[in-house]
């Protein structure tokens, strides 16, 4: 009796009596100690109701009429809801389509623009867009690396370099949450594929996770400060993500000291109870299935502390605090949602994301005063019904934004805008592509006879198009993807155009010779098939609602480009490594067969630098309607690392912006290292015959790697080169500089 007795009054203590002073109700205490507070009045239940998501659970612990993502607020203890939404290309509520924001960006066109500055205003205009449209927490973005061409949410992330990634995923982390909101970077980490994403195990080494796909993360969390990290589905060496100690405890939280709290990926991210907890991982989303109920049974069955419950809620409870959540901040007018100023930097986003490919015989940029009559063919020059909701000039999955409906401006339209004196002739040209996850006999029947009726029809719209091309002074054909094709949940079958635009693009080009193409997607395209019968090609990325627009004032030079790849383009997809993207047809469980990064650190550039491999473009490659000119390189070491500095020069005849792209190479190493890799980047404005000297800053940390054997970073003594170029490959300036 006497020990049921001590149990009995143990417990109690746990619980504050009531009429206690509420300090956790008082903005003017510290959050740590509004925190402890608050968790010594909570029952176990309503601290694990605490760590679930809400919004399609049932039960006590989930509520099927939320409507929203995110986690339960308290009644009795005045917790507020925590409402998540996706803040990475605008603002998205949940899967609720009625709540609209601008289109402001997407992630493949930010990085192509190489502007950090701009992305702090385009995430600073989206923050304020989700607090006016009661958001706490945003979903993203995006951190993981692009290690393939075909990867399904390549559109969603930065590139497939660790510090461009970086230096673009800290300036959204910081920005948002300045403007009160948790930003949460995803998938953490190594998920670099949609196939099998449930049921993937991929199998790398610490350094490649060191050097390749950690580093983003580590920058978001030490230098943005990062309050949030969201888990990945995949395994990494065994072990689910969810559930993996050493990443989420000793590495997150430990080595780099991230203050705030881990949620899963939503419906398969936690895959248990007690190893999940243990490892760290605070919020089951977006319902609960091994938390909620099963959190409860393992604590009163001993199997789980209360303690480590306790923790889970703290960091968590914390988070809310620091961030102001129970605490009455002023309010965000909805009247700031797509408003003119917003929609203004969404233009600005859309004007950096241009890259110019290639311009044979200055093509580029048309002449209005020459041009009577213009032709502009393609699916993507002109929504039609084949485009999906809200797919229309960008990614699928969770990642789109529900803008409004009229938001996104043809692009035949705003060329029409701008050149009223020439007349614009419209050629659909093919049908839209589109892939849906079809199941049963009698969907694949449908889905074949679709296909035909596609073709049919597709021979007569080329056959239309080829007339119209003939009959103008030139042609703009606009080709690409689409949300239904680069989205989550599946990858790329292959890199072509989709469809009969391929045909499109050579029939027209063969009876025009003044035919530009104009590329819109998110990733990788190849163009081997009609790259050389054509004299211009402009890669617009998805960037936002205002594409068309930005489109057109590329095309007749009112803009000039200024984008540079972040990602390699080669000739082929096959020139990647094999077995850089798992196509095997079971998941991990079903077939013990690993996705092996065996090609280590050497990933994108680095590998093809390695493999001596000819790019079609490389990485950091970009046209402009003026040149640059490089001089004067100079490097000066201090106790931090180095400062260089190099003149740029405006050569051309109009004004342009160039990014100067910093290279480090170790010309002496014990271990294999790339052969050159980015290091800095700086954009710079220059009118014409105008020169200004970019300067860079490098700590020790910019020549170093991770040592497998001593378990660190280590800068070993001898000769690294620097060099200054315009892209990986066009190298303008290059010296060496000695560490002793």
């Amino acid at each position: 009796m006497m020990r049921k007795l001590v149990i009995i009054v143990v417990s109690s203590l746990c619980i504050v009596l009531p009429g206690t002073a509420q300090l956790y109700k008082d903005a003017s205490v510290s959050p740590e100690d509004r925190t402890e507070d608050l968790l010594s009045r909570m029952t176990l239940e309503e601290k694990v109701t605490q760590l679930v998501g809400i919004g399609v659970g049932e039960g006590e612990f989930g509520d099927v009429t939320a409507g929203i993502f995110g986690t339960a607020g308290n009644e009795r203890l005045g917790i507020p809801r925590l409402v998540m939404g996706h803040g990475i290309t605008g603002v998205r509520s949940g899967r609720d389509r009625t709540i609209n924001s601008t289109y402001m960006m997407a992630p493949i066109g930010i990085a192509a623009s190489w502007n950090t500055d701009l992305y702090a205003r385009a995430s600073a205009a989206v923050a304020q867009e989700m607090k006016a449209l009661n958001q706490d927490l945003n979903l993203g973005t995006t951190l993981n690396i692009i290690r393939h061409p075909l990867g399904g949410r390549n559109w969603e992330c930065f590139s497939e370099d660790p510090y461009l990634t970086a230096r673009l995923g800290v300036t959204h982390v910081k920005t948002m949450q300045e403007n009160g909101i948790i930003c949460g970077p995803k998938h953490f980490v190594a998920n670099n594929q949609e196939r099998h994403r449930f049921d993937i195990n991929n199998e790398v080494d610490e350094r490649t996770m060191r050097e390749i796909y950690l580093p983003a993360f580590k920058a978001a969390v030490i230098e943005g400060g990062a309050l949030n990290i969201m888990g990945a589905y995949n395994r990494l060496n065994g072990t689910f993500m969810c559930e993996n100690k050493w990443l989420l405890t000793n590495v997150l939280r430990n080595e780099w000291g991230f203050k705030g709290f881990v949620l899963s990926d939503f419906g398969n991210g936690v895959q248990s109870t007690v190893p999940a907890a243990l490892s760290g991982m605070n919020i089951e989303m977006h319902a609960p299935k091994f938390y909620g109920g099963k959190m409860v049974d393992a604590v009163e069955a001993g199997g789980l502390e209360e303690s480590v419950v306790d923790q889970l809620l703290r960091e968590k409870l914390f988070v809310m605090f620091k961030m102001g959540l129970f605490d009455k901040g002023p309010v965000v007018s909805r009247d700031i949602v797509h408003s003119d100023p917003h929609k203004k930097i969404a233009l600005e986003v859309a004007r950096g994301a241009a890259v110019l490919l290639k311009n044979e015989e200055a093509t580029l940029p048309l002449d209005r005063t020459k041009i009577k009559k213009l032709a502009v063919i393609g699916p993507n020059a002109k929504r039609s019904k084949g485009h999906p909701d809200f797919y229309y000039m960008q990614g699928g999955g969770s990642g789109r934004t529900f803008h409004f409906q009229d938001a996104i401006n043809n692009p035949v339209d705003e060329i029409a805008a701008l050149a009223p004196q020439t007349d614009i002739v419209y050629a659909r040209g093919c049908t839209v592509s589109s892939k849906k996850r079809e199941r049963g006999v009698d969907k694949k029947t449908e889905v074949l006879e679709r296909i035909k009726a596609d073709e049919v029809q597709d021979k007569l719209l080329i056959a239309e198009a080829v007339e119209v091309a003939k009959s103008t002074d030139a042609v703009v054909i606009i080709v690409g993807l689409h949300g239904g094709l680069e989205t989550e949940g599946w990858d790329r079958e292959h890199a072509n155009l989709p469809g009969t635009q391929v045909e499109l693009v050579k029939q027209v080009a063969a009876v025009n010779p003044n035919t530009v193409v104009v590329l819109t997607g998110g990733s990788f395209i190849d163009v081997s098939d009609w790259i050389d019968d054509v004299k211009g090609v402009i890669y617009h990325f998805y960037c936002g609602e205002k594409i068309g627009q930005a489109m057109a004032e590329v095309l007749f030079g009112d803009v000039n480009p200024s984008g540079k790849l972040p990602f390699s383009f080669p000739k082929s997809v096959a020139q990647y490594p094999e077995g850089s993207i798992l196509t095997h047809p079971e998941g991990y469980s079903k077939s013990n067969v690993s996705n092996l990064y065996s090609e280590g650190i050497f990933v994108g550039y680095r590998y093809f630098d390695k493999q001596e491999e000819e790019m079609r473009f490389p990485f950091g490659y970009g046209l402009s309607y003026t040149d640059f000119s490089y001089r004067k390189l100079k490097i000066r070491k201090n106790e931090k690392g180095a400062m260089v500095s190099v003149i740029i020069k405006n050569t051309g005849p109009v004004s342009g912006d160039e990014i100067v792209q910093l290279y480090v190479s170790d010309k002496e190493s014990s271990a294999s290292r790339p052969m050159r890799e980015l290091k800095g980047f700086k954009r710079v404005s220059l009118k014409p015959g105008e020169s200004k000297k970019v300067e860079f800053s490098l700590d020790k940390e910019a020549f170093a790697f991770w040592s497998p054997i001593s378990k660190k970073w280590i800068v070993e003594p001898g000769e690294f080169g620097i060099e200054i170029g315009a892209s990986s490959r066009d190298l303008k300036l290059a010296e060496i500089i000695t560490f002793e």
